[in-house]
């Protein structure tokens, strides 16, 4: 997709689509919407007084026009002025862009909405967002002629601006948010694929072969090394695989020599069946995806790579299925960890937390001074927040509101759950030193405090994404997001994890 950025009136703009946005209740147009209507004989405002377009968010009519630049002009609402975000605007985009897919146009100009007092570079980076994100659909296993269907058509993408001295901020906007919404599609399709196909060593190689030339060290550990290395919590899940073997894969990017580092950590489980605390058959089937955590870093720690963020970062992703197979942990086993405590295993499977209190361990060894988690590890959190929202809780609230604020900006919302020592109660164990389930009642929390326990003095936040890392229409039809998949993996995290170290960075590596 190539991107042109201009000085130049609506009317003017030559594309096959012009994207043009209203606010609810303000039936009286200004400026050069005001000036292309009146081109276009109030086409526009007859629409907005007749009610036929009242302007609510998302609400859409599409107009055929002749006399200027563009076919077709199509009107999204923006819901109330006073209401405008950048996710908003990001989501009208890619209502426009499904739209162009929809009637095969080659170009949609987009205007660079500083009339609404957005800053330039902000503005064409979610512009960008919402073209790519807004076009994915995972094709990859559908026949030729129904892939066809979804195939992207736009070719060229146009921002009008009033101004020639921000057109420079709107190509720098463009790059950065297109390098982060490229990366989140490619860790969708990571995710998207079965189980059969991405195992924990296809994830390796997949992170090897897509980090080459990029300023970053991979270092891929097998089962032997990570047996080695004393994780041994693990090991046991790893175990349980006999035809698909765990993996660590450790990338290390040095953006500001000097400067500290920050750790992120994302659970990988490739394929997850309960092990001997078998789920339902129900609740397998999005289980290939339930590596989402792994994904979100590898996402991440990709997109600093290639915008040469000024930030530096160990990203950590342990990997293996929870199978069944003759020497799989059992519950009432024990096991060991790289930390040095025995965990005793209540339910085989509450197994992505054996993966992260070793990798949390390795991560937190590396010397780093933040460390951040991101794992679908329990249905609690669909429980008590739903697909709308992602559960966070740490030991450092400056962090935990960093990554709260990074959220907000991209439209990827967390929300913070308590860590009290009374939770703790729940995951102590008679024969060892900690349990690894606290049953039903706060899940969530309790999983946290887990993890807790191998962080050790490092400033440590968790977000457990197990509502918000996949949709799935037939269950719950009433999460729509335009530039969301409607059904499959989101990679929910990798633009809240950059966004957070592009905060960090933009901050001169301060919370």
């Amino acid at each position: 997709m190539n991107l042109t950025t201009t000085v130049s009136p609506l009317e003017d703009v030559k594309a096959e689509m012009l994207l043009v946005t209203v606010f609810q209740g303000e039936n009286e147009l200004s400026g050069g919407l005001a000036w292309l209507d009146r081109i276009l004989g109030g086409q526009i405002e007859r629409l907005l007084t007749s009610g036929e377009v009242r302007g609510q968010y998302k609400e859409f009519a599409m107009l055929h026009v002749t006399g200027i630049g563009t076919q077709r002009i199509l009107l999204i609402g923006l819901g109330k002025r006073e209401d405008l975000t950048m996710d908003k605007i990001r989501s009208v985009v890619a209502i426009a862009a499904r739209n162009c897919r929809r009637i095969h146009a080659k170009s949609l100009a987009v205007d660079s909405f500083a009339a609404y007092g957005i800053i330039p570079y902000e503005s064409a980076k979610a512009i960008a967002e919402g073209v790519v994100l807004g076009l994915y659909k995972f094709t990859k296993y559908m026949s030729e002629k129904r892939a066809a269907k979804y195939k992207d058509t736009i070719e060229e993408l146009i921002i009008a601006d009033t101004k020639k001295e921000n057109l420079k901020e709107l190509q720098n906007g463009f790059d950065e948010g297109y390098t982060v919404a490229c990366n989140t599609n490619f860790i969708r399709n990571v995710v998207n694929e079965p189980a059969s196909f991405m195992t924990p060593e296809v994830f390796a190689a997949t992170a090897v072969e897509n980090l080459k030339g990029l300023n970053v060290n991979v270092r891929v550990l097998d089962e032997t090394q990570i047996e080695k290395e004393g994780m041994k919590a693990f090991s046991a899940v790893g175990r349980s695989s006999n035809c698909a073997p765990p993996r660590l894969v450790e990338v290390t990017y040095e953006g500001k020599p000097g400067s500290p580092w920050i750790g992120l950590v994302g659970k990988g489980i490739t394929f997850d069946s309960g092990g001997y605390n078998l789920k339902p058959g129900t609740s397998m089937k999005h289980m290939h995806c339930d590596m989402g955590g792994a994904g979100a870093v590898l996402g991440a720690i990709k997109s600093a790579a290639e915008t040469g963020l000024p930030v530096n970062c160990v990203a950590v992703m342990p990997m293996a299925e929870n199978m069944v197979a003759g020497n799989s942990y059992k519950p009432g086993d024990i096991v060991g960890s790289l930390e040095g405590k025995n965990i005793e295993i209540v339910s085989t499977d509450a197994e992505g937390r054996l993966l992260l209190a070793d990798a949390l361990t390795w991560t937190r060894r590396k010397g780093v001074e933040y460390l951040i988690d991101i794992a679908t590890l329990t249905g609690g959190v669909v429980v008590a927040l739903g697909y709308h929202l992602s559960g966070i809780m740490g030991t450092d609230p400056a962090l935990v509101k960093a990554i709260e604020k990074a959220g907000n900006t991209c439209g990827e919302k967390v929300w913070e759950l308590p860590l009290l020592e009374e939770y703790g109660m729940q995951i102590r164990s008679h024969v060892a030193d900690i349990e690894n389930s606290g049953g039903r009642g706060a899940s969530t929390i309790t999983a946290g405090m887990f993890l807790k326990e191998f962080t050790g003095d490092a400033k440590w936040a968790h977000i457990d994404i197990a509502g918000t890392a996949t949709i799935d229409s037939s269950i719950y039809p009433y999460v729509k997001n335009p530039y969301m998949p409607k059904d499959g993996a989101t990679a929910v995290g990798v633009r809240m994890l950059y966004q957070f170290l592009s905060d960090y960075a933009a901050n001169s590596c301060k919370l």
